[in-house]
């Protein structure tokens, strides 16, 4: 059965009333508390394991003991925590400009920083202003254990936010195991990273898991095509993300019929593309960078190929039509937020980030204010100390919080489940709707607003 062997298959319950959880964030902070009655990883029904004819035997992730914590942190007096004149934070992620991944990196810093700046300007904690320790998470495996070694015992943070990398981010949990400082992370797609039930994380970024089943979910069920192939690039982002959505497709029986990869810098895909013609496919799925997906794009179309295309959330980005151009028209993609959204806290942060930095906030950066704001209500809530602020971070179980990004919606693993945004370009421009999901018969099903 794989990675998703053990779930929760339940119905969907509808959210208790609201309440104020804080009043530490300039964002609309709220939580709505909800029953234990949502499905792991918010899986839809379709693509449960057998879920069609038995319930399973043991169910994991799914009550408050999921990241239960008995160790002695709370007791901690953290006296050159304490006695510091500032409260700092760690930040880890891609910054040096010959990292594939610089751009979310950078577009991260600039939300952290903003939330920080934003914080110190209100008073930051107690009249000390929080200061934000910024590590580069090098292209090099096992970097970023150095960098949150420093983090405690050179920075003297007392938590940290980061990283895009999916290998860093396992490398950090598996360090602060020993070193329990709390990690808000707010661009990882990997969803295995809130698979170790290790309790001293908190995930706000949609991953591969709310990707990969919204793409199976509206590919299959609501455009009714069959004869799927999956284009991925070969690293660690295209293969965890590529697992979710052909587990999925698999499972609502529609398997992919073929899926071939291509290397991160690669700009010529004939090759693989000749094989994708070759195997009769009806839509494409390519799990990759804009700029790759706009170079498909181009090529495919100059091919002859006129199937559907859809992509994963880092397609989402002006690059693809820039380089496509008019064969980027029709492309479906997942989107992590909606940026024509209207709402007064978005419009407010998106006006603020491009008078600062001179350029459109993206998800990264949405989602990275959001979590910078998120940590720095736990401090002010539980003071310098690390093992309260992850029991304050904790308090998110099963409520959910809307912020610039828009709503989250946190199951017992801190991870964000909430529904996802689709766009299409049409005319060259992006056009967002809101996800809807189907049941394996192809009806509506209900889902967490």
């Amino acid at each position: 059965m794989g990675k998703f062997a053990a779930v929760l298959v339940m119905a969907l319950a509808g959210l208790l009333p609201t309440h104020a959880w804080s009043q530490s964030t300039p964002t609309s902070n709220t939580t709505e508390k909800t029953p234990a009655t949502l499905p792991y990883a918010n899986m839809p029904p379709a693509a449960v394991p057998f879920g069609r004819y038995r319930k399973p035997y043991k169910e994991w992730f799914v009550d408050e003991s999921t990241l239960d914590y008995k160790g002695a942190a709370r007791e901690r007096t953290d006296a050159e925590l304490t006695a510091l004149k500032t409260v700092n934070i760690g930040f880890l992620g891609p910054l040096d400009a010959d990292n594939v991944d610089s751009p979310y990196g950078i577009a991260m810093l600039h939300g952290s920083q903003m939330a920080v700046d934003e914080a110190n300007a209100r008073g930051g904690y107690e009249g000390k202003p929080f200061t934000l320790n910024v590590h580069d998470d090098l292209p090099l495996w096992g970097a970023s254990s150095m960098a949150i070694v420093d983090m405690v015992y050179k920075d003297h943070d007392v938590a940290m936010l980061g990283s895009v990398d999916s290998a860093s981010t396992h490398i950090e949990l598996r360090a602060t195991l020993k070193l329990e400082l709390p990690i808000v992370d707010t661009a990882t797609n990997d969803p295995t990273v809130t698979q170790t039930r290790i309790p001293w994380l908190l995930h706000n970024f949609p991953d591969d898991r709310q990707q990969g089943y919204a793409l199976a979910d509206y590919i299959f069920n609501q455009q009714h095509l069959k004869r799927v192939g999956i284009l991925q690039v070969n690293n660690r982002y295209g293969r965890a993300g590529k697992d979710v959505f052909f587990e999925t497709a698999r499972r609502i029986g529609h398997q992919p019929i073929v899926e071939v990869w291509f290397a991160p810098d690669a700009t010529d895909f004939s090759e693989q593309l000749e094989t994708l013609k070759s195997s009769g496919i009806d839509g494409l799925v390519v799990w990759g960078n804009a700029p790759q997906a706009g170079l498909i794009l181009k090529q495919m179309r100059a091919m002859g190929m006129q199937q559907p295309v859809f992509a994963s959330s880092r397609a989402c980005y002006r690059e693809v039509v820039t380089i496509a151009g008019p064969a980027a028209e029709g492309l479906v993609s997942i989107s992590a937020i909606d940026p024509t959204r209207t709402d007064p806290a978005w419009q407010q942060f998106r006006q603020r980030f491009l008078t600062r930095f001179h350029t459109e906030p993206d998800a990264y950066a949405a989602y990275a204010y959001d979590g910078m704001n998120m940590l720095i209500a736990a401090i002010q809530t539980a003071g310098p100390n690390r093992g309260k602020i992850m029991d304050a971070l904790r308090q998110y179980e099963m409520k959910s919080y809307t912020g610039v990004s828009g709503k989250a919606f946190f199951d017992y693993t801190l991870n964000n489940i909430a529904p996802v945004t689709f766009d299409r370009v049409h005319d060259g421009k992006f056009v967002y709707w809101p996800e809807q999901r189907t049941d394996w018969k192809g009806k509506p099903a209900p889902f967490l607003r």
